[in-house]
């Protein structure tokens, strides 16, 4: 790892509060060996960890060393509060990671076997003594680095290689995966592609090369059939034949053999087309095999087509379904292409050489619109989408190319004029609640599987309309997560912790009588957590709390890294979007955007957020801040605001978040010296 490599990390409040079974006794002076494996609890970074706990004596110096030939490890030490002491992640050499630290107090402690990158797995061996032990010859880092995900044998996965992801130097893109193996298993990885010429490299820990190919999924697409000998994860390196090709790919893994073509009925042209926006790093998309069809819909300037997303149409990984058409542009002509619908909320993509952009909202009405000057004839695909809110949202649409560059329409999408989506109401199961009822029930793995790897059980809510009713949702189980849809609410409602302790509540008007659908949720921390809760509807508004809360087993604030922040100073207000190439924090399903600020210590500012897309939600954590400084509604009307003061000189972290899951959009954020009073608006977005 280099040290240009830009981490934001999220102190303190980003390691998990566990309960004691999970923490495994450390000795001093007696190795212990361990395996990350997916069913291991994650960062919402998507690294995997275990957790060890050793007890030390005040002012003893302890030395902890995490080494792996699988994955580069990455080491924490935290006090017995999950407060982070200090962290490392080559100091042991040969990408291994060393911790030398004095204990403050005779007390219990916890070390994090952690990895660097996302989705890393394998066998490591930690040890733990007293003293410091001599620094290694080479603490340079090489063979491992960015991971860009892990895949499963029956998975399939797009991805994009461009210049916001990794790159070889001898001008190569690529993007490595982690693939999980069984023993004695013969499987087949394919990687194909229409904009670029695929080469494909299977390896293990360093850079170990196990197997290469060109051409052997036939013309000149990639395949390669291995059998495992042990059950160590691999690596998936998915690269170009040729450098500086860029373009969107296909990476599939299957089970069995399949049959290799030789190589020579290869004959790429090198049309290279480029991705779909990134905003810097965008996340690839997973998708299942029975979904990736291939489109022959096509578009041409100046005509407006009509057609409808269905439940058999893509289904992104945001629980969104998409759609690609196909534009071939005179080069050097400016188009604007328009997606419009009554069924559903849109939003288009427009992705191919020279043009990368994405939009919602910016056409007549709330139809969606990119504009942009097509510098070649292409081929490009236009992407039809939807809004994530309401979930999976289908109907007809209007889809045009016009001949010339038409300017936005801002203003002119009101929340009551949204499409609230054409996809057909999900069964409650005969769950109902009434007003004044407390019900006690059990989220189990036979509910429904969120897309964020939560279970789910909904409730069905008969409201007298215009009344105010409260909604909470307590669990000594799981950490809940509270949502609720149906007539009238054409905004995103979804909640954590804004009940008492870690309950969760919404509180708003019900415009209409209903039935109104309530969803039983849990936070991401725990994947798939499950457990009994106590679910409660009351008549009238009850304020948002700000009781601590102590979640049962799941991690708090996490650790956000590889973050391409921009900077922010004191007196700017900065105009931003949120997109779905932001970061995703797993933990709560949220997108996160991250904004650096300098900060003289002593100096006292005023952070507001304001969004009328979004319900604001801010972090502040940097030198100083032991737990992350979090706002939600101070600013009034859902905006966010803090006031603090610079606890010493240094660079600060200020993370745009929301405070409902997937929610994007536009937002204001600025940074003034001073104080500023919390307003006392209430939030009732969408009331």
């Amino acid at each position: 790892m280099t040290a240009s490599r830009s981490l934001l990390l999220l102190a303190l409040v980003g390691l998990p509060v566990t309960t004691l079974a999970a923490q495994v006794p450390l000795m001093v002076g007696r190795p212990a060996s361990g395996r990350l494996v997916p069913s291991d609890p994650m960062f919402p970074d998507s690294t995997h960890y275990k957790m060890y706990a050793f007890t030390g004596n005040r002012g003893d110096t302890v030395t902890a060393d995490l080494s792996s030939d699988d994955f580069d490890p990455n080491l924490i030490l935290a006090d017995a509060n999950g407060n982070r002491l200090t962290s490392d992640d080559d100091s042991g050499g040969k990408c291994n990671a060393r911790v030398t630290y004095r204990l403050p107090d005779a007390a219990n402690y916890r070390i994090y076997a952690n990895s660097t990158w996302r989705s890393e797995l394998g066998s490591f061996r930690l040890t733990l003594v007293k003293g410091t032990r001599p620094a290694p010859a080479d603490t340079s880092c090489s063979g491992f680095g960015r991971v860009t995900g892990m895949i499963q044998v029956g998975q399939t996965v797009s991805g994009a290689l461009n210049d916001s992801g990794a790159k070889f130097t001898d001008s190569i893109y690529f993007a490595r995966w982690i693939l999980p193996v069984q023993a004695n298993r013969t499987f087949t990885i394919d990687m194909t592609s229409d904009d670029l010429d695929p080469f494909l490299r299977l390896e293990r820990g360093h850079r170990d090369l196990i197997v290469e190919n060109d051409d052997g999924g036939g013309g000149c697409n990639a395949r390669i059939v291995y059998t495992t000998t042990d059950d160590r994860p691999l690596r998936i390196i998915a690269m170009t034949a040729s450098k500086n090709q860029q373009g969107i790919y296909t990476l599939r893994v299957t089970d069995g053999e399949s049959p290799t073509s030789p190589k020579g009925n290869c004959r790429f042209r090198g049309a290279a087309v480029a991705s779909r926006p990134t905003g810097g790093g965008g996340q690839p998309t997973v998708t299942p095999v029975s979904n990736q069809a291939t489109s022959d819909r096509s578009i041409t300037p100046g005509q407006t087509l009509s057609g409808r997303l269905t439940t058999d149409d893509e289904l992104w990984i945001d629980t969104t379904y998409i759609q690609t058409w196909t534009l071939t542009a005179v080069p050097g002509s400016r188009y604007t292409v328009d997606l419009s619908s009554d069924d559903f909320d849109p939003y288009v993509m427009v992705d191919g050489p020279g043009v990368n952009d994405g939009d919602l909202h910016s056409g007549v009405g709330c139809a969606a619109r990119v504009a942009a000057r097509f510098p070649e004839a292409g081929p490009y695909r236009i992407r039809v989408n939807t809004t994530t809110h309401p979930l999976r949202q289908t109907g007809r649409f209007t889809l045009a190319v016009i001949k010339d560059s038409l300017g936005k329409v801002e203003g002119d999408c009101s929340p009551s004029r949204r499409p609230t989506g054409g996809g057909a109401p999900v069964s409650t199961g005969g769950r109902t609640i009434a007003s004044g009822q407390t019900m006690t029930g059990q989220l189990t793995a036979n509910d429904e599987l969120f897309p964020d790897t939560t279970y789910l059980q909904r409730w069905s809510f008969t409201a007298v309309a215009g009344r105010t009713y409260t909604i909470d949702l307590a669990s000594d189980d799981f950490e809940p997560y509270l949502m609720l849809e149906g007539p009238g609410i054409t905004e995103f409602q979804g909640n954590m912790h804004g009940g008492p302790g870690c309950a969760a509540r919404i509180s708003r008007v019900f415009p209409q009588a209903g039935p109104y659908t309530i969803k039983v949720n849990t936070t991401t921390a725990v994947t798939r957590a499950t457990g009994t809760f106590h679910l409660t509807v009351t008549s009238g508004q009850q304020d948002k709390m700000e009781d601590a809360c102590t979640p049962p087993t799941s991690a708090q604030e996490p650790l956000v890294r590889e973050s391409a922040m921009q900077a922010i100073t004191i007196g700017q207000t900065i105009q931003g979007r949120l997109t779905r190439q932001d970061v995703f924090r797993d933990r709560d399903s949220t997108y996160a955007q991250m904004w650096s600020l300098h900060g003289t210590g002593g100096q006292v500012v005023t952070i507001d957020l304001e969004s009328d897309d979004f319900d604001s939600y801010l972090f502040v954590m940097g030198p100083g801040i032991d737990r992350s400084l979090q706002d939600n509604d101070s600013g009034g009307n859902c905006h966010a605001r803090l006031t603090m003061t610079f606890p010493q000189t240094g660079d600060y972290e200020v993370v745009v978040n929301t405070d409902g899951k997937y929610a994007t959009g536009k937002f204001t954020l600025s940074v003034t010296s001073g104080s500023k009073p919390k307003s006392l608006t209430r939030c009732r977005r969408d009331q």
